[in-house]
């Protein structure tokens, strides 16, 4: 029987600023510009995400009081489309207009993340903590990119900070926060204080299948099968398309020579890799399939490292 040495799946949440700038009633301006920075405003409430790229567009050719406003805000919405390098611009372009805009600054660091310049990110970071110590999103943002630069100690640090300052009706965002603040312990060993963790996140919002399956892995690697088995099947009765959960049940069973589930669940994971198009994860599983179904005894233990999911949540 082989040995898992662990599973390791890495979900880190970036905090998303929605700070929607509003028009001023000043009679100077031209009431057509105003009613198009309102529709942009509108098809953002709406998620029709494209018109309000236009709108706010139009409102920028018009070169006047609202074009600070609209590059902020079409700084927002290209991070929602994903656009990293506009948006990079448009915040920069932003803070040109307005130095003291923190939103803008916040998500300049969030482009700056998704561009992988992870130092830079830390820097408009820093840039609001300075002006506002109590925004736990900067703090948040932060430990993701002290995350990704392996600094761990640091980004435990920076997501405990932000869960001192989060407010407490915002439940379900601190639960993905505690989420990933053991995520974090679970990489650097201390499996105590992430199982802490993840049962702070589950406490707070019982439907974080993420939590689960994080706390999922600490229990395989503990040796605790059955529990282990019992969080990655909570994960998928939660979440049933959360493909990684069913690989990793999936390990655990085969570990403990439950082999017909175990590869009804790699069957599974096969299968839905494969209607999302995801060549690559289909491809590992598939191989991971074959070692396991087909390896001698005296082969060495599997590992699987899956990638990162960054998800979002707004304020």
């Amino acid at each position: 029987m082989k040995t898992l040495r662990r599973i390791l799946v890495i979900n880190c949440l970036l905090i998303l600023s929605i700070f929607w700038f509003d028009a001023p009633s000043f009679a100077v301006l031209p009431q057509n510009t105003s009613e198009i920075f309102n529709a942009g405003l509108n098809n953002v409430r709406q998620e029709n995400y494209q018109e309000a790229l236009i709108n706010f567009s139009r409102v920028i050719d018009r070169q006047n009081n609202l074009v600070g406003a609209a590059y902020s805000n079409r700084c927002l919405i290209n991070l929602k489309l994903q656009n990293d390098v506009a948006a990079k611009d448009d915040c920069i372009a932003a803070i040109k207009i307005n130095s003291d805009n923190l939103e803008a600054y916040l998500n300049l660091g969030l482009a700056y993340y998704h561009l992988e310049k992870y130092n830079l990110a830390i820097a408009q970071y820093q840039q609001v903590i300075q002006e506002n110590n109590l925004d736990y999103r900067a703090y948040y943002n932060r430990g993701l990119a002290y995350f990704a630069l392996n600094n761990y100690q640091q980004a435990i640090k920076d997501y405990q900070r932000a869960l001192r300052y989060f407010s407490d009706s915002d439940l379900s965002s601190k639960s993905l926060v505690y989420n990933n603040l053991g995520l974090t312990y679970m990489i650097i060993a201390q499996d105590q204080e992430a199982v802490s963790n993840f049962n702070h996140a589950i406490a707070l919002n019982s439907n974080n299948y993420h939590a689960y399956n994080n706390r999922g892995g600490v229990y395989h690697r503990q040796g605790k099968y059955q529990a282990a088995i019992k969080d990655f099947t909570q994960a998928v009765q939660l979440q049933p398309n959360f493909t990684e959960a069913y690989v990793h049940r999936g390990i655990v069973r085969h570990q403990i020579q439950q082999k017909n589930t175990a590869v009804r669940d790699l069957n599974i994971a096969l299968q839905q890799y494969k209607q999302q198009g995801n060549s690559k994860q289909y491809q590992i599983v598939l191989n991971l399939k074959h070692k396991l179904f087909n390896a001698q005894p005296t082969q060495q233990s599997t590992v699987i490292v899956m990638s990162q999911e960054k998800s979002f949540i707004t304020t």
